[in-house]
Parts: C-alpha cells; structure tokens; sequence
C-alpha cells in the first residue's frame, strides 16, 4: 500500500498538471501493488489458554501452524475450547487441508468433525467414484449413511452417473444395487431416481417387473407400472386375460376391467354363455349392471335368444328374470323382445294377469294392449259384468274409456235386472258422468216402460238436467219421440 507521502507526491503532480488525473490514478495502483504485503503473524496461543483447554503446548503449536495454512491467525479461548471439545486435533485440520478443505471459518471445521466427516471416509468415497463432491455433499452422504461399498455396486449395477443427492433418495428407500439391476435387465435404463422410487415404493419389485415383460407387456413407462401395480393388474391379472381372449388392451383398459371387476373368470364365464365379442367397454357394463354368465344362459334357455348387450342389461336392470320370462310365455306371449318384457315388469303386467285376460276372451291382446289395461284398471271382473248385461266385444281404447269414467262393475251389475235391450257403453258411461243411479233409470223405466234404451237414457238425463236447471225445458226431440 502507497505511504501517505508518495499519495501526497502523485496529487501535487496532478494539481500542478504536470501529469493527468488518469495517468495519477494509474500511478497510484502501481504503488499500492509494489508494496509489499506484511507476512501473517504466527497464531498466538497464550500457554495458560492452551491449558485451559486441554491442548498440551506442541499440540498447540502444531494446530497454530495448521491454522495458519488456512488463513487463520487469531484464536479466541471460546473457539479453542470448542475445538478442543469436538476432538478437532492439528492431524485432523492437515488431513482435510490436504484433502482440500480451504475454508478460514472454524465453525465449518468443528461442523466436519461433528458430522463425522472423517478424512478416510472423503479418501474412499472419492475412490468409488465421487471424486467431485463437495464437503457439503459429503456431510450429506455421511448423514444418511452412504457408503463406499454401496455406491460401487450402484455404479456396478449400471447407474455410473448418479450425484450424491439421487445416490441418498435411492438409499433412503431402500433402492438397492439389486433392484437397480433388476430395472435395467427389464430394459428401464431411461428412469430417472424419482421414477425408480416411485416404482419400488409402490411394490414395482423386479418380480414384478420380469412378469409384467414375460406377459407380453414391455413399453410401459414408470408411470405405467405404478397405475398398473396400484390398480391390481399384476403379472396374473394380464395372463388370465391373455388366456381368456383378451389381447393388445392398453393401460387404461387393464386398469378398468381390473377396477370393475373384470376378470379372467368372468371373462371366460361370458365366453362360455355366448357372449364373444364384447370388448372392455361391453364387460365393464355388463359387470357393473350384474349381468352375469349365468343370468345370459338363464334367459337364453328360457327362449329369449339373439338379445344384444344393451337388452341383458336393461332387462337385468328393470328385474326381468329368467322366470318371468318363462311364466310370460306359458301364459301365451312367446314372441316378447327385451323392449316388451320391460314394459310389461315395469308396469306391473304379470303372468297372472295375462292369463285372467286371455280367459275374459282377450286374447289376441300384445304388450301395449295388457300394460293400457293394467294401467287404466280394466279387470276381469269388469269385462265379466259388461257382458252380463249385453255389451260385448269392446276393444281396449272402449274398456279403457269405461274404466276411466268409473263405470265400475258394481254399477254394471245394478242393471241387469232391468234387461234393457242395446244398452251400450256409452249410455254408462253418460250415466256415470251424470252421477246417476240404477235407481234413477229403473223409476224412468217403469214410468215408461215402452221406450228403448236410446230414449229412456236420455230421459232420465233430461230429468236430471231439469232438477239441476229448474226452468228448463225438455228438448223438442225428446217429446216428438215419446209421442
């Protein structure tokens, strides 16, 4: 460093313009950089401290000397007893010297000695194959265990290039120089650490691995095998598919049939019922909605043939079992689809009741004629008491209609003892709609008894309407045809 009198010399130069500010400036470093620098100062370690700390003098004298490579020229009593109590000896500090440890903070002194960071740990790390880790990474690796002997055999496995942080995630998941050979012999030499990981925590053993290229399945990705492992399509799993027809199905399929159910057995037990070209999609339903192999075959022989995927399952979803189907066709109806046998559960039209209309004399009836009949309310019973009273040969719209006017059979019955020739379902049902008794037309027909039904009916209705309406006369019509 340029003395006092040299930079006063160098500014009187420049003021009096004899030389330029920036040649003065130059002038000024050149005098800084000749002057020699001071030699650092042996460390100074009073005998009294270096007792205190347990060091004896030549130990003291050999750390002031291995210090003082390092840069480190002053000690306070504190730092000397803390190396002290760490064990940090003068051969300690010139083998990590040596080794190239050149930081001038005791502190990261003390912290290798703390971490157990021995200088012949470094030597045979380094050796097997770390030659340019870092102390820090270093600490890292002695923490969690690293050792020479592990990370030669994860390089003898193949995995030559992997750093120290990759080397402590495959060793504190019990990533073994095994395992990684197990990986590249499956032909995975492009995982990276994370994917190996992933794979060996999630049960992806070599095992595994080896049965899964065995099974024909070779391009999976880490990914891949995980899904597969976590979803439960195991080496087995693929095999039994593979026996049973199913073949070339992605990752997804498997994972699907696997999640739904879908496996070989009931696979091939779909085969066996006639079920064969259902692809994964058509299984998952058909698993999902219950239909099984049995159920197929139960239907098939029940003699409902030719249904499609979308008929089992509807069928099995609305309830239309085997026996009912076989109960609806000893009952007459043999020529029913997955349509009509829906329609006919779903509405509540039984066997039972097939078989009490077909003997009320319907029986040319078909799947939407029964469930209009059940639905309206058209029973034997009724059809049975029209006929008592003449009206024969309705149709179902006719039953339906009289039904739905509540032309009940009671009120049938309640006439026939006055056996009114050409009564029709109309006349009830105006009848009914009027809320008129049997009582009123016999009154009408024993006041009149020569008219026909036609006019009687109408009678009584006019006389309903006077009673409703007082005031009002008879229709014309009706009196021209009395008279």
């Amino acid at each position: 460093m340029a003395t006092q009198s040299e930079q006063m010399l160098v500014l009187d130069l420049i003021s009096q313009g004899k030389i330029s500010a920036a040649d003065g400036e130059e002038l000024l470093k050149a005098l800084a950089a000749s002057t020699p620098k001071p030699k650092p100062q042996p460390v100074r370690v009073d005998p009294v401290s270096v007792a205190a700390t347990g060091y004896s003098p030549s130990d003291g004298a050999r750390l002031s000397a291995e210090l003082r490579k390092l840069g480190i020229d002053h000690l306070k009593l504190s730092e000397l007893q803390e190396m002290r109590l760490h064990n940090v000896t003068p051969d300690f500090v010139r083998e990590m010297t040596d080794l190239g440890f050149d930081d001038d903070d005791l502190d990261e002194l003390v912290n290798l000695r703390m971490q157990n960071l021995t200088p012949q740990y470094i030597r045979e790390m380094r050796a097997a194959g770390l030659e340019h880790a870092d102390f820090d990474e270093l600490i890292i690796a002695s923490q969690h265990g690293l050792t020479p002997d592990f990370l030669r055999a994860v390089r003898g496995a193949g995995f030559e290039h992997l750093d120290v942080d990759e080397l402590v995630a495959c060793f504190d998941h019990g990533v073994t120089p095994d395992y990684l050979r197990a990986i590249r012999d499956a032909g995975l030499m492009d995982l990276d650490v994370d994917e190996i990981v992933k794979c060996l925590d999630h049960g992806v053993t070599p095992d595994v691995l080896r049965g899964m290229r065995d099974s024909g399945i070779r391009d999976l990705d880490a990914d891949d095998l995980v899904r597969c492992i976590d979803h439960n399509v195991t080496p087995d799993f693929l095999r039994g598919m593979h026996a049973a027809g199913i073949e070339d199905l992605d990752v997804d399929e498997m994972i699907k049939c696997s999640d739904h159910g879908v496996t070989p057995e009931f696979l091939q037990a779909m085969r066996s019922a006639g079920i064969k070209d259902l692809d994964v999609d058509d299984l998952v339903k058909c698993f999902d909605h219950g239909v099984t192999a049995e159920f197929v075959r139960s239907l098939r022989e029940s003699g409902l043939k030719g249904m499609d995927l979308d008929d089992l399952v509807k069928c099995f979803d609305h309830g239309v079992s085997p026996e009912f189907l076989r109960a609806m066709r000893n009952a007459g109806l043999k020529d029913l689809d997955a349509d009509d046998l829906v329609k006919s559960y779903d509405h509540g039209v039984t066997p039972e009741f097939l078989k009490s209309m077909r003997a009320a004399g319907l029986k040319d009836l078909d799947v939407d004629d029964l469930v209009k009949c059940f639905d309206r309310g058209v029973t034997v019973e009724l059809i049975l008491a029209l006929r008592e009273v003449g009206i024969k040969d309705l149709d179902v719209d006719e039953l339906a209609h009289c039904s739905d006017h509540g032309v009940t059979p009671d009120f049938i019955r309640s006439l026939r003892d006055l056996h009114l020739k050409d009564l029709e379902l109309d006349h009830l049902v105006e009848l009914v709609d009027h809320d008129l008794s049997a009582d009123d037309l016999r009154a009408a027909h024993k006041a009149h008894p020569d008219l026909d039904t036609d006019d009687l009916v109408e009678l009584v209705l006019e006389g309903h309407d006077q009673e409703d309406h007082p005031g009002k006369h008879p229709k014309d019509k009706f009196h021209l045809h009395i008279h």
